[in-house]
Formats: structure tokens, sequence, C-alpha cells
């Protein structure tokens, strides 16, 4: 199996092979999940459960890194749109461009979170800052404190930052098992990164005694 895989990510395999490879493997998850009855599907999903309560907020924080999150800037700038958006873009008619697509999605993210001008914010798995940048650029009497597990990711933001002159952005480098903002916020904002955690029941604590009384989370 791991052979085949590594010749489907290389490229190797023709889209016929790639489709029904995928099939395949699908239809034996599927037969996996539903082996047993009701009952083993219930004992499956409370084991589960109980794992991830039993888990630190993140297995393998080091593996995104090596994946994808410390691939140079260069590289997505030749994929991705203007504001380096690592997540969705929103095309509503109208639309035509990528970077129209990653404004309108900023725009609705800040609009469905609450952000209002003077308010404290965190944003958690801020990916190459798209989000933390447009918040302190459009909301200039923010702060904003914004988190990457990529150093890469750090220095790019903070040269974006000194770049566009702005005073109300701190970015920081940092594990989620250990990190601690050391203070309260408005808002936290979080796009894209809940799937790269385990504990959500202890990461969601950990989240309620970062806000303020009036804070609220938006979750994408």
């Amino acid at each position: 199996m791991s052979l085949r895989i590594d010749a489907a990510e290389r490229g190797w395999l023709p889209e016929l092979l790639l489709r029904l490879g995928i099939r395949r493997l699908l239809r034996q998850r599927l037969a996996e999940e539903r082996a047993g009855g009701v009952e083993s599907q219930a004992r499956r999903l409370s084991e589960r459960l109980e794992a991830m309560e039993h888990s630190p907020l993140a297995l393998s924080p080091g593996a995104a890194n090596e994946q994808h999150y410390e691939v140079p800037a260069e590289f997505f700038r030749l994929v991705l749109g203007p504001h380096l958006k690592y997540s969705a873009g929103l095309w509503p008619k109208g639309v035509a461009t990528l970077g129209q697509a990653e404004e309108a999605m900023l725009e609705l993210t800040c609009r469905r979170a609450g952000i209002a001008d003077g308010m404290s914010i965190l944003e958690l798995g801020c990916g190459w800052g798209s989000l933390s940048l447009w918040i302190a650029e459009r909301f200039p009497s923010c702060r904003v404190l914004a988190v990457s597990n990529s150093a890469l990711q750090r220095r790019f933001i903070e040269s974006e930052r000194e770049g566009r002159g702005l005073s109300n952005l701190e970015v920081v480098t940092a594990d989620m098992n250990g990190f601690d903002p050391g203070g309260s916020f408005d808002r936290v904002v979080s796009v894209e990164m809940f799937e790269h955690m385990r504990n959500y029941e202890e990461l969601l604590r950990r989240i309620a005694g970062w806000l303020r009384p009036d804070g609220k989370l938006f979750v994408h």
C-alpha cells in the first residue's frame, strides 16, 4: 500500500487509477466502521472519544511543519492569492479573481466574528497572517495577537507588519500544547486550525479562560 501511495503522491498514476484507489479505500474504511453492528460501532465511538479526552491538545505539531508550514512563502505566492490566505475563499456573484475571493472571505469572517475597532483579538493558527494583517489594517485600534506553529510564518508576518507600518499586531511561534497568551481577549478566532487538534474539550476549556466575560470564540 505504501508504494502505491508514494507513486500517487509523486504523480506517477493516471487519474483513473487514483479515482479507483480512492473509492477502494473509502469502501474499506466504511466496512471497518460498520463492522459488528450498532453495539460495536457505539463502542468504537466511545473509545475514540475517551482517547481524545486523554490526549494532548495536538499529537504531532512538528509533522504539519515538515509537510507544508515550513515551505517558503515564495512557493505559496505562486499558488495562493495576494493575501496568502491559507484557507477558503468566497466566490459570490461578481467575484472573478482569487484575490477578490480572499478579500470577500476575510470581510465575511470579520463580520461573523463581530470584530469591532478597539477589541483585543487572539488568532489561533494564523497561517501566513492573512486575517491578522487584515484586522490590524482595517481596525487600527484593535490589538491583535497571532499564533503560528511555524517560525517561518512568524518571520513572514513580522516582515509584512513592518512593511505596512503596523504597530497593533504581535505574532508568536508556539506549540498549542503549552501555549498561554497571558491575557484576556474580546475575540478568539481560529480558521482551519481545529482539525489539527485532538483534545477539543481541553482546548475549549483553555479558550474559555482567555475570553473576557462578554467575549466570543469564532471557529471556521
